[in-house]
């Protein structure tokens, strides 16, 4: 296997892990926020305390804990899977900011208004509330999921062989670490430009939709 074939799938572990990161912390911080604002007596404290925690937690000792320290509680969790999970709570802090602000600073006459409707509040928030909210939230969620990706060579601690962990390798081996570190740079470069071009896109569109409506 050469070189920036041994890279490319270390940038395909550093997407996977990044992925699962995003679609498991982006509901997590949601259901965090709703807990939040609806200030539930006791589980709104302890989720106040969940996110000052998980903010000020280094997310590599995150990781290890995930890896070596929960199997004494019976808990084994595969590198990967405890890598990927590890992001995820990382990042759901700081996305459960992002959504509680947006929904704080909703309209109260637009849920006054679906209330009038005949609708529940449970109806108001999947309707009316969530998509306004996500369409408000989408620069700010989607800046804190670049901060994933590059969070993510925090998995290379538990034996992860993401894009970062193989260029160290390649560069140990083959005495090139100039090399080595600039192909994998112009790789998350690629990858994170690709993406920022794809969440204007769908934030563009969204804008568009909602304005011939």
């Amino acid at each position: 296997m050469g070189d920036l074939e041994y890279l490319f799938y270390g940038l395909v572990i550093t997407c996977i892990t990044s992925l699962m990161g995003v679609i498991i912390g982006i509901p997590l911080g949601l259901a965090v926020a709703l807990g939040r604002v609806k200030k539930i007596p006791v589980v709104s404290q302890l989720l106040t305390l969940y996110v000052s925690f998980i903010r000020s937690l280094p997310l590599v000792l995150l990781v290890l804990w995930l890896c070596f320290g929960v199997p004494f509680l019976g808990i084994n969790l595969d590198a990967f899977v405890a890598g990927s999970i590890a992001l995820a709570i990382n990042h759901s802090a700081f996305i459960s900011e992002i959504w509680r602000s947006a929904i704080l600073n909703f309209s109260v006459e637009q849920v006054e208004a679906a209330k009038a409707f005949g609708m529940t509040q449970n109806q108001a928030f999947v309707r009316i509330i969530l998509p306004q909210v996500w369409r408000a939230s989408l620069p700010a969620i989607a800046n804190e999921i670049t901060f994933i990706v590059k969070a993510s060579p925090a998995v290379g601690v538990i034996g992860i062989n993401d894009l970062t962990r193989r260029a160290s390798q390649l560069a140990a081996s083959n005495f090139q670490p100039l090399t080595m570190t600039a192909i994998a740079m112009l790789f998350y470069i690629l990858l994170l430009f690709s993406f920022t071009r794809l969440t204007r896109t769908i934030d563009y569109r969204m804008h568009q939709r909602y304005e011939l409506i």
